[in-house]
């Protein structure tokens, strides 16, 4: 049987980025013989946005003859507003989009032969940064100092396996949910902030379940200058660290010893001014510091 693929892309209301991503989507290649449509999981966080939202669906429904609705979740929450969307849906195949990419011509084919030629339950698409932005040596250096906008390109061959997802051009297999449960709605934007797609890939390997590599499926993500900054890397650690604890729960007797050794390490290569190394043992000690923070607050509310 053919594929039926459903693309959900979830947002909080940024309607300029949603129009750039339909309208790549609308140039896809091999668009007019794999059935496929476009859900907007809604969680913008006011009505007028939201109505913004719904009017784009509205616009781009039924163009090449394909349907493009929306799903409106008012809680906050990037999963929770997936979680809504995904039992309405109707493809064999759910493919995930952050709001801010742009898909490559061959994406939506890519996908649909991804599946028709692996085993695999799961398929992780590349990352990809534009070859303006690759030229542009202040971003490459702040990326590489502060790793805060994802973009990933394995060198591996298509269909290899591999272990952990990021989340922003994903596709699974339908049945994947039902024998491992929805997204985590205490992570991601709206709840913890970050590592829903690591906890999900989590639960796909635990459950006997493979997660493949297709580099064809490819998205451009946007390199946004405000996000290469010292706020951003603190901010986006500590959202890390107080996921991992949601799910994790670790104990103070694993947590403690990590936080005092990147401490110790942060200092020792600061003291050497090897900034690749200072960085990721700074992001490990405001990881870790936020999940101590976590863990006594979750002390306290027990105790209360």
């Amino acid at each position: 049987m053919a594929n039926s693929i459903s693309i959900v892309i979830a947002t909080s209301g940024r309607v300029d980025k949603i129009r750039r991503l339909l309208e790549s989507i609308s140039r896809v290649s091999g668009g007019d013989r794999i059935d496929h449509e476009i859900v907007l999981a809604n969680n913008a966080p006011d009505e007028p946005t939201a109505t913004a939202v719904a009017a784009l669906a509205d616009e781009f429904n039924e163009r090449d003859g394909v349907r493009c609705w929306q799903v409106r979740e008012p809680r906050p929450g990037k999963c929770r507003a997936q979680n809504k969307t995904i039992p309405l849906t109707k493809g064999s195949l759910l493919a995930f989009l952050d709001d801010d990419v742009e898909v490559v011509p061959g994406w939506l084919e890519a996908i649909d032969a991804f599946f028709e030629t692996f085993p695999h339950d799961v398929m992780q698409g590349s990352i990809l940064m534009r070859d303006e932005d690759q030229k542009n040596a202040s971003f490459r250096h702040a990326l590489n100092q502060f790793r805060t906008i994802d973009f990933l390109k394995y060198d591996f061959p298509r269909g290899t396996d591999i272990k952990t997802l990021t989340g922003g051009n994903i596709a699974v297999r339908r049945g994947v949910f039902a024998a491992v449960g929805m997204f985590d709605d205490r992570l991601g934007p709206g709840g913890h902030g970050i590592s829903e797609d690591v906890e999900f890939a989590g639960r796909v390997i635990k459950g006997g379940k493979r997660i493949g590599w297709e580099p064809g499926a490819g998205v451009f993500n946007e390199l946004d200058p405000s996000r290469l900054s010292e706020d951003e890397f603190r901010r986006r650690h500590e959202a890390q660290g107080r996921s991992r604890y949601a799910y994790k729960q670790s104990s103070v007797f694993t947590i403690i010893p990590n936080l005092m050794r990147s401490v110790c390490t942060l200092g020792w290569h600061s003291m050497f001014f090897d900034v690749r190394k200072k960085y990721r043992a700074k992001g490990r000690y405001f990881h870790y510091r936020a999940m101590l923070m976590e863990k006594l607050k979750s002390t306290r509310n027990h105790q209360d």
